[in-house]
């Protein structure tokens, strides 16, 4: 069974109901499109942990609660993949996004976006190999 952790941030400014609606509504669909991808790579047999971090936290940064989380669990061996819908919604920052997936990547987990499946990781090795990152 693969462990797949799906890291989700969803920039919210207090907007009226509608809006409320329309961002959770976004994060259910990116949620279950991950679930997808996760599935055809995988099988069936997969097995899912959250971690949102819902509100107003920059996206040029990391530091936001459920992130920390997220990088605890990796760091404790809880999860053998992650996953992200795109990857902005991990940050905006390329040295912070560069990091993570050194990171990730040192301690054999695989790393995805839902547009891009297991590809995700052949891009950003040929992005890092190319700019001598």
């Amino acid at each position: 069974m693969k462990r797949v952790a799906i890291y989700h941030y969803q920039y919210y400014r207090g907007a009226c109901k509608l809006c409320y609606r329309h961002f959770i509504q976004e994060m259910v669909e990116s949620y279950e499109k991950c679930h997808e991808v996760a599935r055809n790579t995988y099988g069936e047999d997969c097995e899912f942990f959250h971690y949102t971090d819902f509100g107003q936290y920059d996206s040029n940064d990391t530091d936001r609660p459920s992130f920390h989380r997220m990088m605890a669990a990796m760091r404790n061996g809880e999860f053998d993949v992650l996953m992200c819908y795109t990857l902005n919604t991990i940050t905006t920052n390329e040295k912070q996004l560069i990091e993570l997936y050194k990171e990730v990547r040192s301690r054999g987990i695989d790393f995805m976006t839902a547009g891009k499946g297991p590809e995700t990781m052949k891009i950003m090795d040929y992005y890092i190999e190319q700019n001598h990152l």
